[in-house]
């Protein structure tokens, strides 16, 4: 197995709606807001952070929070607020509000001030994103998204220099000016916090991540057009002089291990489908508005590439034919993230435990037996996270448990009278509970 790191996304979504057939707008600004009660949402938000904390005692090496606004797909609106919440919950895990979409704020200047603090609130452990944000963001908040692109580009540009410069230092540019930008406290990491660039496959956003030394954080692609991004982001790291290294390119799947793949599927695809169905059912226009992406980009989508076929319409099969969800035994779910990654030459791994709608004791066992049987595979032997240092004969993290356990030396047995001898440990899965003679 290809060595591997593992971020952990759980959404916070907010589910509890009604199906609708058919969208004329999209799911993410027109839900009314009659269908949220608050008893929920605090449960929604309860769960995201306990699920995540459990993230660092299970031995994932970060915690990712994403943003969405307006609607129902997630409850963590603004990443920055779920983040700090998490970093005063954890205490060595890496946090990562990737996240913001900087166009979402007055100047750039504040979003360096609120990523400059976060770095001091988790000592240190905190990266951040920069994406451009999708076209349902922008109607949600009232903001242009005709030159997202062209202010989001200046505004990286002034964070930057703001984060590695002395100030005070004057800022003239097309969509800021700033005569004192004087950023107080500067960031603890040196130049500054990690940056990922979450992006579909624009050529403009694999540019810039390439450009910029930043991590490739590939979201929401079908398989083929995915590991031609992949190739191009490679090509673009190389004529900016460099090789890229596998942590820059981050590969994303919704993953659900059980004891069988037959238990596996049972447990995870109603929880799934429901996800392609009522998550991503938007029309293209709400997504991609006009000057939302490069022309080049858009005759790439038009002509068979990105969003050829509605995400809502995938089929359960087809979505595990292209990994978009990894599901199985342990075994199976080893095999499928190795043969993603190994094609993607992707260091990293965002896993998405939550199933969107599943029940949070579903999300703790899927996530549990992944941390055990799956992630020690992808790890040196002892099975500790790049942020244990901890050199203790006794073991931290279920990853680290999982790693050094041995088999007992014989099976634990017992004998019921319906079944015979069968292994305690997989007792209550029907079709392991007869493999035993009886």
């Amino acid at each position: 197995m290809n060595k591997l790191e593992f971020y952990l996304n759980n959404g916070g979504k907010y589910s509890f709606i009604p199906r609708r057939e058919k969208l004329s707008k999209s799911i993410f600004i027109s839900t009314s807001t009659k269908y949220f009660d608050p008893i929920r949402g605090q449960r929604v938000i309860e769960d995201f952070l306990d699920n995540m904390v459990l993230g660092e005692q299970l031995g994932f090496d970060g915690l990712l929070v994403l943003e969405q606004h307006g609607g129902p797909n997630a409850v963590t609106g603004q990443s920055i607020v779920m983040t700090s919440a998490l970093a005063a919950r954890t205490k060595n895990i890496r946090v990562g509000a990737v996240g913001p979409i900087m166009n979402t704020y007055l100047s750039p200047m504040r979003y360096a001030e609120e990523v400059a603090a976060l770095d001091y609130l988790s000592r240190g452990r905190f990266f951040f994103g920069m994406p451009v944000g999708i076209g349902p963001n922008y109607h949600a908040l009232g903001i242009d998204p005709t030159r997202a692109r062209e202010r989001l580009r200046e505004g990286h540009d002034l964070m930057k220099k703001a984060f590695m410069e002395e100030g005070p230092f004057e800022w003239d540019g097309k969509f800021f000016k700033v005569p004192y930008a004087n950023l107080w406290p500067k960031p603890l990491q040196k130049p500054h916090p990690e940056i990922w660039v979450p992006a579909v496959g624009s050529k403009d956003s694999l540019k810039f991540a390439a450009d910029n030394h930043y991590t490739y954080l590939a979201i929401l692609v079908p398989r083929p057009v995915l590991l031609r991004n992949i190739k191009t982001f490679r090509d673009m790291c190389e004529e900016a002089g460099y090789t890229a290294d596998p942590t820059q390119v981050v590969a994303t799947a919704t993953v659900h291990v059980a004891e069988t793949d037959k238990q596996a599927r049972l447990e995870v695809e109603a929880h799934f489908m429901s996800m392609l169905q009522n998550s991503f059912g938007s029309p293209f226009h709400d997504s991609f508005p006009p000057g939302h992406v490069t022309s080049q980009s858009l005759r790439g989508m038009m002509s068979g590439g990105y969003r050829a076929k509605e995400i809502s319409e995938t089929t359960f099969e087809e979505a595990v034919a292209d990994r978009s969800i990894i599901c199985g035994s342990p075994d199976t779910v080893a095999e499928q993230i190795e043969e993603l990654t190994s094609a993607m030459g992707a260091g990293r791994l965002v896993v998405n435990c939550d199933g969107w709608t599943a029940p949070a004791w579903l999300t703790r066992k899927n996530m549990t037996i992944f941390a055990e049987e799956v992630i020690p595979r992808f790890r040196a032997p002892g099975g500790k996270p790049i942020w244990d240092n901890n050199n203790s004969q006794a073991w931290n993290t279920t990853s680290e448990y999982g790693a050094r356990v041995e088999e007992p030396l014989a099976r634990p047995t017992v004998r019921l009278a319906d079944s015979g001898v069968v292994d305690i440990r997989t007792a209550h899965i029907e079709e392991l509970r007869k493999q035993l003679e009886p």
